[in-house]
């Protein structure tokens, strides 16, 4: 079995060397898709490309950002690969504490072609503000941001179809052509806030994005400070606290908006219906 990697980037300068030497450790090839950066990024990949044959430039293109774009690098490396292999969807400010492999083997043995991750989300906090002036910045980004919650589960791996395209038509983060959830899900670190320059100008990029984000578009991309004494410290030992209490809270969040999704197609479909069965003027 092969794992490889789809990995979108734009502007992670500070980060992304980070997370594609965490990926080379266990990933085949990582297909990177630069997304126009400009703070050093696309030279620091090529630098990385040149270093590791793992790391293999997909594209580099100033295209706004949408999911689909990771459709288009699937579509051109797949045939390579049979379908007992694997793809990986690499954010530019993530990494898995443990090789994924095993547990891919073991959805695959038992029928499921899907795989999530937990994440534990790295927060810039209060007192990562009180000391930031003296902070040491030429640590890497994993020494100096320590506080962390698991809060949150996304989609990450699937598996290869040789002959299967992934339409670019398609906005999802994974596939159609795979159909099932391996239940299990490994623990992902995600270092989405690094420093209050960085958070601002990620938050305003995504803004900016017609097809992606919605959510940050409300007001909520300027709460983006927290308190230390809400989260648990990482001392990058591969151990995390997880606390029953948050996996309920996730799972009521989870099912909350499925039951929010779920109504709104119905409003829809009954909108739709209305519509046709109305009468039109001539």
């Amino acid at each position: 079995m092969k794992l490889n990697a789809i990995c979108m980037v734009k502007n992670e300068g500070d980060v992304i060397a980070e997370t594609l030497l965490n990926a080379i450790a266990f990933c085949h090839r990582i297909y990177v898709f630069d997304n126009g950066s400009t703070d050093g990024t696309w030279e620091t990949i090529l630098e990385l490309a040149q270093q590791h044959e793992q790391i293999e430039i997909a594209a580099h293109s100033d295209e706004v950002f949408k999911n689909q774009l990771r459709n288009r690098v699937y579509n051109m490396f797949h045939h390579k690969y049979t379908d007992d292999d694997w793809w990986y969807i690499l954010d530019a400010d993530e990494m898995l504490t443990e090789d994924p492999k095993p547990l891919l083997s073991e959805a695959d043995r038992k029928g499921y072609d899907m795989l999530r991750v937990w994440q534990a989300q790295f927060y810039f906090t209060d007192k990562d503000m009180a000391g930031y002036e003296q902070e040491d910045k030429s640590l890497p980004v994993t020494e100096r941001r320590r506080h962390y919650r698991i809060n949150w589960r996304e989609p990450r791996f699937f598996k290869n179809k040789q002959n299967q395209q992934w339409s670019e038509n398609i906005s999802g983060r994974l596939p159609p052509f795979c159909k099932r959830f391996y239940y299990k899900a490994p623990i992902c670190r995600h270092y989405a806030q690094r420093t209050p320059e960085q958070i601002k100008a990620r938050n305003q990029i995504r803004i900016n994005n017609p097809f992606s984000f919605f959510h940050l578009k409300n007001g909520k991309a300027d709460n983006w400070l927290k308190q230390a004494d809400d989260m648990f410290v990482y001392n990058n030992d591969g151990k995390f606290q997880f606390p029953v209490a948050d996996r309920v809270k996730y799972f009521a969040s989870e099912f909350r908006y499925w039951c929010q999704w779920r109504v709104k197609n119905v409003v829809n479909l009954v909108h739709k219906a209305l519509s046709f069965a109305t009468p039109q003027p001539r």
